[in-house]
Formats: structure tokens, C-alpha cells, sequence
């Protein structure tokens, strides 16, 4: 098997994030990324096979996923009433009605999509939100402090589209008016790798 082909795997992509994580960081995604409590109405934009909605036990909760072998191992491993899981990418956003949803989460997305993809996620995203709602975003990232190792682990990741901290933060400001948090993760993995969030605020 070729290396690249587990990262065409969606479960054993899956089983390599949990190989390089460390025991801190699915509680840190969780307390400080999802931030899933009194969440009623969620989309999760990229959701690959879906595992997130383990976070969002008592809400509403879509996933939407360009790849069909995600989307069928999702209703297989995380199916249920509240959980609805769909094949399709940006260009479904526009038939969503406006103000449906309190949270959008994109976690490791938009490093995969170019900047036209990313500008009407974002502006797409502000429409669907309700006022008060949160857009969350989680990628690698290039930034002025990072290490030699991780910089060059962060370039060689299999995304078309890993930016620089501002390039990221230039296009967010330029295409969804609301309030901006970010903050650089470099201990997430134990490999260098660093990552950014963003917590856009409507």
C-alpha cells in the first residue's frame, strides 16, 4: 500500500490522527475548538466520516462531505435521528435557508480548497449563521514563529492550499463581517506541526 493511500482512507486516516495526537488534544479540540456546549443546530462543512457529531450528542447536526466512501462509512458509524449526513460540497450552502444554524465547523478544510472555494464558504457561512452564531475553522499553518521542522512538515502536508497566518486572516476579514479570534496550536500532534484557529462571531 502506498503511504499517501491511508490519507484516501477515511478510517485509516482517521486511526493516523489518533496515532500522532497527543492525550491532550481531543479534549483541547473539544474545550476550546468545538466548543459543543448549548450548540442546537450544527453544520459540519468537510465532515469527512462524520466523527465530530460525537460532540454534538443532543443537537441537530449535518454533515456535509464531497467523498461518497465518507459519507457511507458515516451513517454506518455515527448514524442517528438527530445526525443527517450528505454528499456534496460548497455549492450546497446556497440552497441552505438563512440564520438555520448556531455553529459551523470546518475542521482541516480549508487548506484543501482555494481561495474562490474558501471566499463563498465564508460568505455563504455568515448568511446561514444565526446573529450570535460561530464559524470555526482548524488548519495547518505557515507563521513567523514557527519551528524549522515544523514548517517544513506543515509545506509538505498532502493540502494544495496551506496559507501563511495572515493570508488566512486577510481573506476571513475580507469575506465574513463579524468579530475574529485566532490562535496558533503548535503542540496538537507529536510530530511539528503547527495549526490555527479561527472563531468568527456573526
Amino acid at each position: 500500500m502506498r503511504f499517501v493511500s491511508v490519507f484516501d482512507n477515511a478510517s485509516l486516516y482517521k486511526a493516523f490522527q489518533f496515532a500522532v495526537s497527543r492525550r491532550k488534544t481531543l479534549s483541547v479540540i473539544r474545550e476550546e475548538v468545538l466548543r459543543p456546549v448549548g450548540v442546537q443546530d450544527v453544520l459540519d462543512f468537510g465532515c469527512g466520516i462524520g466523527y465530530h457529531a460525537l460532540e454534538f450528542p443532543n443537537a441537530n447536526y449535518l454533515g456535509i462531505e464531497p467523498l461518497q466512501s465518507c459519507i457511507r462509512k458515516a451513517h454506518v458509524l455515527y448514524s442517528a435521528s438527530n445526525r443527517h449526513f450528505v454528499l456534496g460540497d460548497h455549492k450546497m450552502l446556497s440552497e441552505i435557508p438563512d440564520s438555520s444554524f448556531d455553529l459551523i465547523i470546518a475542521m482541516g478544510v480549508l487548506h484543501h480548497i482555494n481561495d474562490d472555494i474558501v471566499s463563498e464558504f465564508l460568505q455563504e457561512g455568515h448568511r446561514i449563521l444565526r446573529s450570535g452564531g460561530r464559524l470555526t475553522t482548524l488548519d495547518p499553518v505557515l507563521h513567523v514563529d514557527q519551528s524549522i521542522l515544523s514548517r517544513a512538515v506543515v509545506k509538505r502536508d498532502r493540502g494544495k492550499w496551506v496559507r501563511t497566518e495572515s493570508e488566512y486572516s486577510e481573506m476571513i476579514t475580507s469575506h465574513f463581517p463579524g468579530k475574529m479570534v485566532k490562535k496558533i496550536y503548535t503542540g496538537l500532534l507529536r510530530i511539528p506541526y503547527d495549526h490555527v484557529t479561527f472563531t468568527l462571531i456573526k
